[in-house]
């Protein structure tokens, strides 16, 4: 595992016991409804040292062989992560103590780092029911505390042409996007709500959620597979019905990188990111940034359904990670710095420090927590809270990562999810090692608290 890749989401609940009157600064709104997008607040970090306080292996993976364990979403109480053909949770706090495991008809081929109000989340498995032997066609909500499945539905899900299923939630409604189409699902009883599928020259490539619902459409000639026009769509979720279109300018591939404010990121005649741009509330250009070549590092991957690494969106500013540099010899590291979604122009800056590396994970209330990572292969790791108001940076708790667990490294892919004052790193997959009667237990997910 790894933490370069942090995924943008992870989205929290008031820590039990904790006082929202001590809690970072935000803005007031009204209460989240159960089927919300969890988006809370974490209290204000007292430093410290922490400790493991939650561990889950796959077990019986035979040796060379790859498995998938997709997701990592976690509660108060329970870490929950998807292993082949199962939903599998340990409880937190307890000696990888089994809290629940439910199987599936069919491997999961998706999933979501979305979790509501009230801890509920989806994913997608291949039933095998359909023709087509790598149709990931049905859709599963389940409560992350027990198991409890709350419905099973079908979507019409069609050839892939080896383009993934990607999902994604927002309130009220789960959407899958594929190849031939899109469908939304509705959160309460998995009733199909709506469905589009593909007109002759364009599809639907990538949907983002969370506070609203965008997706990103590319349109080719048919003569020229290099000539896609992307255009990037708002929806209203339970209904389908295009709120607004932005068209991208030609030779330029689209990413959504936040829905709401809506940011997007273009590659333009190049295979990285070449700017982001800002849209306003009726899908007009307000800024463009440029990512200045490899200087800022934001990663979109066209397989991933929400969002893109090293970049996180405010209410008024976009975040972005630097690449690494080495200012003297051996001496690894990386900034993160602020661009206004009206104007482009820079603002507050985070320097990493010497040998150390940010990786930002999401917002707090108007705070970016942040995994802080030393390059010396000496100094522990650390969970931190960033203050765009103040540009200072304050600290969680330091910590080390279980040896031969394959986190702690600047390079590859780890969901991270910050939960009640915890930090959780969770592995995409796992290869099986060790002999073939007796294989090696592979880690899949860890979670580090504070010592108290």
């Amino acid at each position: 595992m790894a933490v370069a890749a942090l995924l943008v989401g992870g989205w929290v609940l008031w820590p039990k016991g904790s006082d929202p009157s001590v809690a970072l600064n935000k803005k007031s709104s009204p209460a989240p409804a159960a089927d919300d997008i969890r988006e809370s607040v974490e209290a204000r970090p007292k430093g410290g040292v922490g400790h493991l306080e939650a561990t889950m292996m796959a077990r019986g993976v035979a040796p060379g062989k790859s498995q998938s364990t997709p997701g990592t979403w976690v509660t108060d109480k329970t870490l929950v992560k998807g292993n082949g053909s199962s939903l599998v949770a340990v409880k937190i706090g307890t000696a990888e103590e089994d809290a629940w495991a439910k199987h599936l008809p069919g491997p999961i081929c998706a999933a979501t780092p979305y979790v509501t109000v009230d801890g509920r989340t989806a994913v997608a498995y291949k039933s095998g029911t359909n023709k087509d032997p790598d149709a990931c066609d049905r859709l599963v909500m389940f409560e992350l505390d027990t198991g409890e499945k709350l419905w099973d539905s079908k979507i019409p899900w069609k050839e892939s042409f080896g383009e993934p299923t990607r999902i994604t939630m927002v309130r009220g409604v789960v959407v899958a996007t594929w190849w031939e189409g899109t469908a939304a699902v509705d959160m309460q009883s998995g009733r199909t709500l709506w469905e589009r599928g593909r007109t002759k020259p364009c599809h639907d490539d990538q949907v983002q959620g969370g506070k609203a619902l965008t997706v990103s459409v590319g349109c080719s000639s048919g003569t020229d597979y290099r000539d896609v026009r992307y255009q990037v769509q708002k929806l209203e979720p339970r209904s389908g019905r295009v709120v607004w279109t932005y068209r991208a300018a030609r030779y330029v591939h689209a990413y959504v990188v936040s829905s709401e404010p809506t940011v997007v990121a273009v590659e333009a005649g190049e295979d990285e990111i070449t700017d982001l741009l800002s849209l306003d509330d009726h899908g007009k250009h307000r800024a463009t940034i440029r990512m200045e070549g490899d200087h800022y590092q934001v990663k979109c991957d066209p397989e991933r359904g929400d969002g893109c690494a090293g970049a996180i969106v405010t209410d008024s500013e976009v975040y972005v990670l630097s690449g690494a540099t080495s200012e003297t010899l051996g001496n690894n590291t990386n900034w993160l710095v602020g661009f206004d979604l009206a104007t482009g122009k820079t603002g507050v800056k985070f320097d990493a420090g010497p040998n150390q590396q940010l990786h930002p994970v999401r917002m707090s209330g108007d705070r970016i927590l942040a995994v802080k990572e030393g390059t010396d292969l000496v100094a522990p790791m650390s969970l931190v809270e960033l203050d765009p108001a103040t540009g200072k940076e304050r600290p969680y708790y330091s910590f080390t990562i279980p040896q031969g667990s394959g986190s702690g490294s600047a390079s590859g892919g780890a969901t991270v999810v910050i939960e009640d004052g915890r930090v959780f790193f969770g592995n995409s997959g796992v290869t099986g090692s060790g002999e073939e009667r007796m294989p090696d237990a592979q880690w899949m997910a860890v979670g580090i608290g504070r010592a108290d």
